[in-house]
């Protein structure tokens, strides 16, 4: 029995007079305890013994019913009685909870439930505490796109620092991955290969530095760019939400499209192979996937969301008017087939509740140019973005328009491009708005999960 399904297990309403404490002269139920502790996702759950106490002449048929105070303290929570209708002069049962594991990570709570022995006419009641223990298991989250998810604020930019804005935290982790480039992806296998992926040894999992999307430099313990994205202040906006430690799984590529390209990274995004010349390979996606199941597999964690930022190298005739529907399948495979997690195979699906955030391209402009006023096609790319909850479920948008240079967000200060040339502008956006970017992305996950299907 599923809170909120029966009315025997649900919330209290306001006409049901279920407050406090009632008594009856026929009977009494008698818990073996009034304060259970429960752990989220714990299979074995917890059962608590329950005695129903008949005065001598009565042996009427009397139905055990738990509820809620409120619709929060029913959420994720199953209940059994064992048996639920005592009959004749039957006294003994059990009640078996179990929580399961939420979509989003849930701090220690308590959740307040009333615990009713019933014969339709005469009602004994008595309070009921659950003090919940959040699932111990890291929340995971996957980066995605194309260069602002990876960051190129600009040379210099990252404050890193103890007490700064970009100082790494012990309890935000990352895969260790390698650097993008051709001789560690020099082939279509090198993008699903263990050793191509990641650096270093198993766990595969360090603290999260800036650049995320660069390894750790074992010599010096640290990174030594001074580049940041925006993966850290995301995790660092997620932190007062959780208890447990966050894996950030870098997986974008700079340039990287849909779109088939000559002038960007040999993989492509596009989660199925398709017979448009327009558009190129699956090797991204499948990268994304392998670098999730390694952090999955290696931390035991739970896929918290998935975090987009791409668009740029899509904005093209031919393959703007596809953006939507390639975006959709993306999501829908990354959903379906990134390997299993605790929650089990009904957290997996195209319509699965793992929030999707997409974010809107920079509008910057300054002396060195001005991306104020999009192109036709770059418009309907920014369409779906800020149009994602409409078309995707539980996916939302984090909008960007107003993290301006007049705004006070300056666009990309001077930063190597990855290909060996300068590729600094209004493309990119700075450092104080990459670092506001991952609260907004933040704060869009949370809207995302409230966005389910048929909403």
């Amino acid at each position: 029995m599923v809170f909120g399904l029966l009315l025997t297990l649900s919330a209290c309403r306001d006409s049901d007079d279920a407050t406090g404490e009632q008594t009856t002269s026929d009977f009494s139920l008698v818990p073996a305890t009034t304060n259970v502790t429960l752990t989220e996702g714990d299979g074995d759950g917890v059962t608590v013994p329950l005695t129903l106490v008949r005065n001598d002449d009565y042996s009427g048929e009397v139905t055990l019913e738990l509820r809620g105070e409120t619709d929060a303290d029913t959420t994720n929570l199953t209940a059994d009685f064992s048996p639920q209708v005592l009959s004749d002069n039957d006294s003994d049962s059990s009640l078996r909870l179990e929580l399961a594991i939420a979509d989003a990570p849930i701090l220690p709570q308590t959740r307040h439930f009333y615990l009713i022995a019933d014969d339709n006419g005469n009602r004994h009641q008595l309070p009921l505490t659950i003090e919940v223990t959040p699932v111990q298991r890291p929340d995971v989250y996957l980066l995605a796109g194309q260069s602002n998810m990876i960051g190129f604020s600009g040379d210099g930019t990252k404050q890193a620092g103890p007490g700064q804005a970009d100082e790494p935290h012990d309890r935000i982790l990352q895969l260790n991955v390698t650097e993008n480039s051709e001789a560690n992806f020099p082939n279509a296998l090198a993008y699903t290969a263990l050793s191509n992926n990641v650096a270093g040894d198993a766990p595969y999992l360090v603290r999260a530095e800036d650049p995320l999307h660069v390894p750790l430099d074992t010599a010096i313990g640290s990174k030594s760019l001074q580049y940041i994205g925006l993966g850290l202040s995301f995790a660092k906006a997620a932190l007062p939400n959780t208890t447990q430690d966050i894996i950030l799984v870098p997986a974008a590529w700079s340039g990287s499209s849909f779109c088939a390209s000559p002038d960007g990274p040999f993989g492509n995004w596009n989660a199925l192979d398709g017979d448009n010349s327009a558009l190129g390979n699956t090797l991204l996606y499948e990268r994304a996937l392998t670098r999730t199941d390694i952090a999955l597999e290696q931390s035991g964690g739970i896929l918290r969301g998935i975090l987009w930022h791409q668009g740029e190298s899509d904005a093209n005739g031919a393959c703007a008017p596809l953006y939507q529907s390639n975006l959709e399948a993306l999501m829908t495979a990354l959903r379906s087939n990134i390997r299993a997690d605790a929650r089990g195979a009904e957290a997996r699906g195209p319509a699965a509740p793992i929030p999707v955030v997409v974010g809107t391209m920079s509008r910057g402009s300054d002396e060195r140019g001005d991306f104020s006023t999009f192109s036709d096609a770059k418009q309907i790319i920014d369409d779906v973005h800020n149009s994602a909850g409409d078309w995707l479920d539980y996916a939302s948008v984090s909008n960007h328009d107003d993290l301006l240079p007049a705004n006070g967000y300056p666009c990309q200060r001077s930063t190597p491009d990855h290909a060996g040339g300068s590729n600094e502008s209004c493309l990119h956006f700075g450092p104080e708005a990459l670092r506001e970017m991952g609260r907004r992305y933040h704060s869009a996950l949370r809207e995302a999960l409230l966005n389910p299907p048929g909403s």
